[in-house]
């Protein structure tokens, strides 16, 4: 019976040695939570956030055409032409664009348009069609917007302000060099393509030089794009 008694209570020491202590049974469960969701953090990337318009500096590209009401000269009260060009700028906001133009238009005047007439400036009466480069600053304001169905302004009504030096061909017809001005109207409108926007503008311009103004406005229909 002693021998019994002893046994026992050895078998009762022995468990009381194996038992788990409760900080240890916690930390064994934080541990078997916090394994899984780190995992998990690790297998699911980051997600990245897309601007739905984006905003900053853009090159633009033109082609359309021009109507000149008054040349200065002989031969010719109005002629049609074409325009093209290019345009880079940056956005400041999202009413604001302040940029740089080159323009250049290629006029179909009747072939006795003679604009210079001083015989001193234009020993060769040069006459007919002429083509002029416009080069110079932009300044356009957005006044109107008009939000999609997510409640984004997508559409724009802005003004446009233009000025800068020409330079024509051939010499003769037309002052060789000179100044340039121009004003109009425009909407923009910024595509599901969130780098691209596409815009018509109507504006009045004139070319301006010694040997008078000419008058006349152009519709250009353009292509952005936003880095």
């Amino acid at each position: 019976m002693g021998r019994s008694l002893a046994t026992g209570a050895d078998r009762a020491e022995g468990a009381a040695r194996t038992r788990l202590h409760p900080g240890w049974v916690v930390l064994a469960l934080a541990l078997g939570i916090a394994g899984p969701a780190a995992a998990q953090a690790r297998a699911e990337p980051a997600k990245v956030t897309y601007q739905e318009v984006e905003r900053g500096v853009w090159v633009g590209s033109n082609l359309g055409a021009i109507y000149f009401f008054d040349l200065p000269g002989e031969g010719a009260a109005a002629s049609w032409g074409s325009v093209v060009g290019v345009e880079a700028g940056v956005d400041l906001g999202k009413w604001v664009q302040l940029g740089v133009v080159a323009w250049g238009h290629s006029v179909g005047a009747p072939a006795d348009y003679r604009g210079i007439t001083d015989d001193e400036l234009d020993p060769k009466r040069s006459r007919g069609d002429f083509q002029s480069l416009l080069v110079g600053g932009s300044l356009r304001v957005a006044f109107l917007g008009f939000p999609d169905e997510n409640s984004l302004d997508r559409t724009f009504v802005y003004a446009r302000v233009a000025g800068g030096a020409t330079l024509s061909r051939p010499v003769g017809i037309v002052d060789e060099q000179g100044t340039f001005a121009a004003a109009g109207l425009g909407v923009e409108y910024f595509t599901r393509l969130r780098h691209f926007s596409v815009g018509l503008e109507l504006q009045g311009m004139g070319l301006v030089g010694d040997a008078g103004t000419a008058l006349g406005v152009a519709m250009l229909p353009n292509l952005k794009y936003t880095f």
